[in-house]
């Protein structure tokens, strides 16, 4: 494996993930025919109903920049079947819709202008295709159905390998593609993935794959970085104690595809916390956005991208280019660091008062307050009889805020 096609992923820490689909007109989320009784001609209505004339993906674009994301993940294909790009296996796309264009082809191209890297999301998973062989994680499972005769696994295979070389082919350079999913159900054998990756680095040599080809990732991983989902790992992921890049992916509310009825949208503090965490273990954080049927983000996924892009104009250096510290950080709190010398301390809430430092004292050359430059004071003067040797204590500035972070320079 080439390292290097990791660099970038490593670096940018912070991805936008965006769930979207017909789905969206149920307005229940994206898993809204599973939940339901619904046949397929009746959800499949929702294709010609289709006409998202708000979408704008440059100010989608410029949303996720400022929040400090670096990275998209766009959904070609969920679950459902219906495909978000202009598809030539199947009729049932975006350009088959009142809308007409190729949704894909419009975000790729404005993020792209943006400085964003790419990543494609798509489904391993297609309740509609008749060879797809469904298990209990599938709409006719869960009505009592549990023999499909006739039904050829090769047949779909070739189905979910012409769409992914299309993908790979007509639009420019993907940096990433994210597979969704192999369940507990099945093996990695019902998509032969070692010719399907072959071709996906023949097409795209500089690309990376996650996880998802296989549920368990040993005694083989298909794919370059692990996938933790909706939580922040106690360690950085590993498989059989060998560290690998990783993301978590998460939602701002309850759901990754828009439903009406969800106004239950995390802090922006909650999230930042998130993020910090992640990437104090060498990890990324994947945040979720559901646009609605109209293509508007909902407010108050807007509101908390907002938010984030104030903390981020202050301390997105903190984030970008940082990883795992080798010091242990204060009890309860958490570093991150850019390089040898350079260490970012993460404070959720203010302090009750001074802060202990470990393994810090004689090595400190600055301590400032990044979100102003301002000095923080190093106490060396008293309060010393019941620190350890190697601990420094710091008193930071009173007017301190919640997710308040300082620089430490090290000589």
């Amino acid at each position: 494996m080439n390292k290097d096609r990791l660099e970038w992923f490593k670096s940018a820490r912070f991805g936008l993930f965006i769930h979207w689909g017909i789905y969206s007109i149920p307005a229940q989320g994206e898993w809204v025919l599973f939940q339901n009784d619904w046949n397929y001609s009746y959800y499949e209505q929702f294709a010609s109903r289709f006409n998202p004339v708000d979408f704008k993906p440059e100010k989608w674009a410029e949303l996720a920049w400022n929040a400090g994301m670096r990275y998209v993940v766009f959904t070609t294909k969920h679950h459902d079947g219906f495909c978000m790009f202009d598809s030539k296996a199947t009729d049932f796309k975006i350009t088959n819709t009142p809308y007409g264009k190729d949704i894909l082809a419009e975000l790729i191209k404005a993020f792209r202008a943006r400085g964003l890297k790419i990543g494609l999301y798509h489904s391993l998973v297609d309740w509609r295709h008749p060879h797809y062989v469904p298990d209990a994680e599938h709409p006719l499972w869960k009505k009592g159905e549990e023999a499909f005769k006739g039904r050829d696994r090769s047949i779909y295979r070739e189905y979910l390998y012409r769409q992914v070389r299309q993908l790979l082919s007509d639009y420019g350079k993907i940096d990433l593609l994210f597979f969704d999913y192999t369940s507990k159900y099945k093996t990695p054998d019902e998509w032969e993935p070692e010719p399907l990756l072959k071709m996906i680095y023949e097409l795209q040599p500089e690309i990376i794959v996650n996880d998802r080809l296989s549920y368990w990732k040993t005694p083989k991983l298909y794919g370059d970085y692990l996938t933790p989902e909706i939580c922040v790992p106690n360690a950085a992921a590993s498989i059989d104690g060998v560290e690998y890049p990783w993301e978590t992916c998460a939602t701002m509310n309850g759901h990754w595809g828009y439903c009406s009825e969800d106004k239950n949208f995390k802090s922006p503090q909650t999230i930042l916390e998130s993020l910090v965490k992640c990437v104090s273990l060498n990890g990324n954080l994947l945040l979720n956005i559901g646009p609605d049927a109209l293509g508007r983000i909902p407010e108050g996924s807007v509101s908390i991208m907002k938010e984030l892009a104030k903390w981020m104009n202050q301390h997105s250096e903190s984030i970008h280019g940082a990883g795992r510290s080798e010091l242990p950080a204060p009890y309860g709190l958490h570093y991150t660091q850019k390089d040898k010398k350079t260490i970012y301390l993460h404070i959720f809430t203010p302090p009750m008062g001074d802060i202990i430092l470990p393994e810090l004292n004689g090595k400190i050359k600055s301590i400032e307050l990044l979100s102003d430059h301002s000095e923080t004071q190093q106490i060396t003067h008293w309060g010393m009889e019941l620190l350890d040797k190697k601990e420094l204590r710091i008193r930071p500035h009173k007017t301190l805020e919640p997710m308040s972070v300082l620089k430490i320079i090290l000589h």
